[in-house]
Formats: structure tokens, C-alpha cells, sequence
């Protein structure tokens, strides 16, 4: 049995049904949630370009796109890509195994079956604690507007990412129409160093909220 059939089972196996509960649909790897809005919750597990059959390394990918930063998404890339996948999350990080050091980037490691079956184990264990439930919380557009507050969208945070987050907030406060706040974001966004992109967001964020009384 190779590396990747070992994964492949153990994960139907183990984590399929436990997205299931969670209200979480999928296979192979990856299960998405969705909500009323339009909104898409993503866990995706990745295997290692460098892996063969005998080894295999992977990792757990959260991601979440509220679908304001999809319609974002769609007006830079012209059509968005079906199932939407997890490197179009607006908030995107990983889950590494336990134990893993902090601020390392650490990898399961599956040989065959015996293997695949701890690892599995282990990548349940931390999606039910850090994982299901988070991405679930932040289906609710204000805590996820809580979440860019914080000034941590995973991967992207910190002051030293304040136009970025800007344009994060703007999107999600186009939904509800003009207001001062919004301006005041696209005025941030407007200093990022890629002036063409960012100006091209200021227009489709007025715009956007334009439509919306």
C-alpha cells in the first residue's frame, strides 16, 4: 500500500465523518461549509510536492472566504474557480501536528497504513479543538469582521500589514453601503505600494457600496 492510499483512507475513515458533524461536506482531502451568504469555510489537507510512495508529508490548511472578498476575488481573476479553494481565503493558516514547536512548520509524516492511522488520529484531534469549531465561528460575518479587527487574518497580520487588513475590512463594510469608515479604509488601502491594484479596489469598493442602501 503506498503512502497516499494510507492517507486517503485513514482520512475518509477517521476525518470524513467527523466533518460530517460539523456540517462540513467533502472527500479526498478537502470539506467545505458554506452559509446563507455565500461565505465558504475550508479545511484542505496538502501533501508535499516532495513526497513519493513510500513517504508521504502533509499538513492541514484552514481557510475561510466570506464571500465580499470572492466577489473581490472574481473581479481580479475574471471567474472564480469551482469549488472555491482554500488559497482564496481571506483568512488562511495551518494546523501542524501535536507538539509541533511553536512558529515551526511542521508536517505529518505517513509511511503506510500503521503510520497514516497516528497521524490521522492526531490531525482529528486537532481540528476538533482548533480547527471545525473556529472555521465555524467565523462563518458569522461579525465575528469574522471581529477577526480583521484583531489584526490576524492567520498568515497576514500585524500592523506592519495595515493596508492589507484595510482592504479586508473594506470589503466586508461595502456590503452595508457609504459610511465615513468605509472611506477611511480605502484611504489606508490607497498607500499600499502596488498603487494600480489598490486604486482598482478603491473603485470597485465605492462602487460596491454604491449599490447598497
Amino acid at each position: 500500500m503506498t503512502a497516499q492510499i494510507a492517507l486517503r483512507e485513514a482520512l475518509r475513515d477517521v476525518v470524513g465523518p467527523a466533518a460530517r458533524v460539523h456540517g462540513f461536506s467533502g472527500s479526498g482531502g478537502n470539506w467545505r461549509r458554506s452559509n446563507a451568504l455565500g461565505d465558504w469555510a475550508i479545511v484542505n489537507v496538502q501533501s508535499s510536492s516532495f513526497s513519493n510512495r513510500e513517504r508521504l508529508r502533509c499538513v492541514i490548511n484552514l481557510s475561510l472566504a466570506p464571500r465580499p472578498w470572492l466577489d473581490w476575488q472574481e473581479r481580479t481573476l475574471g471567474r472564480l474557480p469551482k469549488p472555491i479553494p482554500e488559497s482564496l481565503g481571506l483568512y488562511r493558516r495551518r494546523l501542524h501536528p501535536t507538539g509541533a514547536p511553536p512558529g515551526s512548520d511542521g508536517w505529518w509524516e505517513i509511511t503506510g497504513r500503521r503510520d497514516s492511522a497516528a497521524a490521522v488520529r492526531d490531525m482529528a484531534a486537532r481540528l476538533a479543538d482548533d480547527g471545525w469549531p473556529f472555521l465555524t465561528a467565523l462563518l458569522d460575518r461579525e465575528r469574522m469582521t471581529e477577526q480583521i479587527r484583531s489584526r490576524d487574518l492567520g498568515f497576514i497580520r500585524g500592523d506592519e500589514n495595515a493596508g492589507y487588513l484595510a482592504r479586508a475590512e473594506a470589503a466586508m463594510l461595502s456590503e452595508h453601503g457609504r459610511s465615513d469608515e468605509l472611506d477611511r479604509l480605502l484611504e489606508t488601502v490607497a498607500t499600499e505600494p502596488q498603487r494600480e491594484n489598490a486604486m482598482e479596489f478603491v473603485r470597485w469598493a465605492r462602487e460596491r457600496a454604491g449599490t447598497r442602501r
